[in-house]
């Protein structure tokens, strides 16, 4: 029988992040709605990586709840911690999100700091409902954290390719954004200064506390495979939501799919050679993704092995050849 803590309400507050009573290892938090069609893969292919997972879910209405009360089961609750978020979310790009203060029960930063302060261990990373394990990148980054730790200030950043569908049903990569996970997503040492803040747009994780750098690629990001290409929780259809109607007008308008050999050799590798030099961490972070992508970090074998293990259908790679 799952264990579900429901919320009734709850206001932000950074002690809550409990630094000095943290444990030694890893933490990963989910927020999700209406995220089921990828939810238990995400969650089984990090699982062994990590030592506990923090999942809150809001406003679902899709088999959400069942799946994670289904793995809760498979993988214990000490696992896998579930929390049912009642308020109403407003979802980041809203004209409703940008009004809302950042502590209100009902803005998706204190949303976001309510997971992370139900997290329990020195090291913290978000994972999002739509994020499978590519095992190749990640493996070799758990083994070097947890060998040789992470100091208070600094963050190991990794990223993920976004997997679209040509025409014909071949999956490949997202010409326009080939990459997800910009400086935002990392393995960090929590401090007190490592919550979320409110930006007009969206939920604004205060990565500028750290040093970040690039350390790899460690997931394939399933967001336009999703129902409604992933833009279905933005509320779009009601009007309150410019930002992210834009973002799906310009997808639909223009979805271009590379083989994962054509994103490599489109990295600039000059500019990411000077870009990597720059005293900027988020600079120095994109050139040494271009420059990891332009060195094979990521390969058609990696992507026609995933696609295999979903079942997900042909790479666009194999079809044409």
């Amino acid at each position: 029988m799952a264990v579900i803590t429901p919320v009734d309400t709850y206001s932000f507050s950074p002690g809550d992040l409990a630094i000095a009573e943290r444990r030694p290892g890893i933490s990963a938090f989910v927020r999700t709605r209406n995220g089921a069609d990828f939810l238990r893969p995400t969650i089984l292919s990090h699982a062994p990586f990590v030592d506990e997972i923090v999942a809150v879910y809001n406003q679902c209405t899709d088999g959400t709840e069942a799946v994670l009360a289904a793995l809760q089961d498979e993988l214990g609750s000490d696992k896998l911690k579930l929390f049912h978020y009642l308020p109403r979310v407003h979802p980041p790009g809203s004209t409703a999100h940008a009004a809302e203060p950042a502590a209100s029960p009902h803005s998706v930063v204190n949303y976001s700091n309510f997971a992370l302060t139900r997290t329990t261990r020195q090291v913290v990373v978000k994972l999002d409902d739509d994020h499978i394990a590519f095992e190749r990148g990640l493996v070799p980054m758990v083994e070097r954290l947890r060998r040789d730790g992470l100091a208070p200030g600094r963050m190991l950043c990794f990223s993920g390719l976004n997997l679209v569908r040509d025409e014909a049903g071949r999956v490949g990569i997202h010409a326009d954004t080939p990459f997800s996970g910009n400086g935002d997503i990392g393995f960090f040492a929590m401090t007190p200064d490592a919550y979320f803040v409110h930006d007009r747009r969206f939920e604004d994780f205060r990565k500028y506390h750290f040093r970040r750098v690039f350390t790899g690629f460690a997931y394939w990001h399933m967001k336009y495979l999703k129902t409604g290409l992933g833009f279905a929780n933005y509320e779009i259809g009601s009007g309150d939501n410019r930002r992210f109607a834009r973002k799906e007008e310009a997808f639909r308008r223009r979805c271009e799919v590379l083989t994962i050999a054509e994103v490599a050799a489109a990295m600039p590798r000059l500019r990411s050679q000077v870009m990597r030099r720059v005293p900027i961490d988020k600079w120095a972070l994109i050139g040494n993704r271009a420059l990891a992508m332009a060195g094979g970090a990521v390969t058609q074998a990696d992507l026609d092995a995933f696609l295999a293990t979903y079942g997900l259908g042909s790479a666009l790679a194999e079809a044409v050849a």
